[in-house]
């Protein structure tokens, strides 16, 4: 009765703690207690799950750069008196607007791309004529629309002085006037008032935003002049652009992901529409750029890409090859109809912002294929 009473008693014992203990014991005898292999399909439920995809994919880049008016130009107050004016850190300088003043008297500016290199007198013939009478027109006075300073060119600029309050000579100087390439930003000041003349007095910068960046060598060919360019900004949105120009010295805010690298080309962009309220003109953004597209084809993410017999796809889940690559080492799970999945090969096609052109059987537009969660 003793030994009964104890077999009995360790048995509610074993049976007792694999309960508490939920480890799923049994009680066997004359056999194993191996559990079943898995199934090579599996129920889908609760596994993240992506549509193939039928449309274009497109080999976008994307530079990261900044914000910004662009690289500062050096403005020299010309002559050998005492700077006695000069505007202010983000001012806005126009047509015939004051640059700056040397013994009380301003200096205005002119838009043109030839420096002011001689006196503008009666007689002369040049671009700098020509720019000047540009000028002239523009602001309202009768000359010719050719690059002689004749009579009625010498006529034009003493009006244009006695409107100014300007002795009325018919001849402009240094003194007078300075081209500048258009309406201009004042960015670093560098000079200050009651300094000599004949130093650099601030660096200017065009008056429009522009999107600056460091761009490897191998990237420059997305990058023609004039070509088109989606600016992105921190929230997502993008703003469209075209390039303005392609090397240079770059600023000291242009390309924050240049490195320092000496191989990379400085490229600035235009702005061609506004910035979205609250977005700051000193932000980061990636300058996008379209490159190889492939029209009509089937593609999933590439993290749903599984090695096949080959293998061909790295640790991190991404496919081996550059975009236009091929191969035909992947598979996919693709979900059936009762919600488990089966691996179906595939061959890869184009890669491209982080999708892959596939084709296999069974594989169409809508078929669900799992991709990690």
């Amino acid at each position: 009765m003793r030994r009964t009473s104890a077999r009995w008693w360790t048995a509610v014992a074993v049976v007792t703690t694999c309960g508490a203990a939920l480890t799923g014991c049994s009680l066997v005898s004359g056999a194993d207690a191996s559990t079943p292999a898995a199934d090579s399909t599996q129920a889908s439920t609760n596994r993240q799950t992506t549509p193939v995809v039928e449309g274009d994919l497109v080999d976008s880049k994307r530079v990261p750069g900044s914000l910004g008016y662009g690289t500062p130009v050096p403005l020299t107050a010309v002559g050998s008196g005492t700077v006695t004016w000069l505007p202010g850190f983000g001012d806005t300088i126009g047509r015939d607007g004051t640059l700056y003043s040397v013994d009380e008297v301003t200096v205005r500016s002119m838009h043109g791309t030839v420096p002011l290199w001689r006196t503008l007198e009666q007689g002369l013939r040049g671009a700098d004529v020509d720019q000047l009478k540009d000028n002239l027109r523009a602001l309202g006075y009768d000359v010719a629309d050719d690059d002689r300073f004749d009579d009625r060119t010498r006529r034009a600029v003493a009006r244009w002085q006695k409107d100014r309050d300007r002795p009325q000579t018919g001849t402009l100087g240094t003194s007078d006037v300075a081209f500048v390439p258009g309406d201009i930003r004042v960015g670093d000041l560098t000079g200050l008032v009651g300094a000599p003349a004949g130093e650099a007095v601030y660096g200017y910068t065009a008056t429009t935003l522009v999107a600056t960046a460091t761009v490897q060598p191998i990237d420059l060919v997305r990058f023609p002049s004039g070509g088109a360019v989606q600016v992105s900004l921190p929230d997502g949105s993008q703003v469209p652009g075209t390039v303005q120009s392609v090397g240079g010295p770059p600023s000291d805010d242009e390309g924050s992901g240049s490195g320092g690298d000496a191989d990379t080309t400085p490229v600035v962009v235009r702005l061609d529409a506004e910035l979205p309220e609250g977005v700051s003109a000193t932000s980061t953004v990636d300058l996008v750029v379209a490159g190889t597209t492939r029209e009509g084809v089937l593609s999933v993410p590439v993290t749903a890409l599984l090695a096949g017999s080959g293998g061909g796809a790295a640790e991190d889940g991404s496919a081996e090859g550059d975009a236009g690559s091929t191969g035909d080492d992947y598979v996919v799970e693709v979900v059936q109809p009762d919600g488990t999945t089966r691996e179906v090969p595939v061959t890869t096609g184009f890669f491209a912002d982080g999708r892959v052109e596939v084709t296999g059987e069974g594989i169409a537009e809508g078929t669900e294929v799992v991709v990690p969660s």
